[in-house]
């Protein structure tokens, strides 16, 4: 997989747990969650979910920005502004499949869950170049000229893969292994 496979906007298809059997239950967000992921081409991303519907969830809302690399099976997002202002200045590393239109992440809770760090898979499905995803909701914005809009260029340059400062991130785990003890 290439970084220019992964620019684009997705659209949230999934989000389960891995139970400790190793079966797959509803996320924190319930059964049938919603969900935009956006990757930029010059190494922006921008990730909102929330549930939908009227039975009970852990939460209602997650949301962050920042930046991503992808090296190999591995996307990091290095978060910026959150949601969740414990995951700022945080990297949040994900085993990565692309697998035709489909987008699967996969990583450990940032906050433990029952005295555990459980497995969380989200699972994300291109949205069509016309603007309309599968379920026929428009994804694409408009320019001014009405035309919809989108580059899938990738300029590498504009991202250092090594330039992260992982000082946010040692004293981030450090706080989240306190609070947690």
């Amino acid at each position: 997989m290439t970084p220019e496979e992964v620019v684009g906007v997705w659209r949230l298809a999934s989000y389960t747990e891995v139970g400790e059997d190793g079966g797959t239950v509803a996320g924190p967000l319930g059964e049938a969650p919603a969900g935009l992921l956006i990757y930029t081409a010059d190494g922006h991303v921008a990730v909102s979910m929330m549930k939908t519907g009227d039975a009970p969830a852990l939460e209602t809302y997650m949301g962050y920005s920042g930046q991503w690399r992808l090296a190999g099976d591995r996307m990091t997002h290095r978060v910026q502004v959150s949601a969740h202002p414990r995951m700022a200045g945080t990297e949040q590393i994900r085993r990565v499949a692309l697998d035709g239109e489909t987008l699967s992440l996969r990583g450990t809770a940032v906050t433990p869950v029952g005295g555990r760090a459980p497995e969380r898979v989200l699972t994300w499905r291109r949205a069509n170049p016309d603007g309309i995803a599968a379920d026929g909701i428009a994804t694409d914005r408009i320019t001014a000229d009405g035309t919809a809009s989108g580059s899938t260029a990738f300029d590498s340059t504009a991202f250092d893969n090594t330039a992260f400062d992982s000082t946010a991130s040692d004293e981030t785990a450090k706080q989240q292994e306190k609070e947690t003890h």
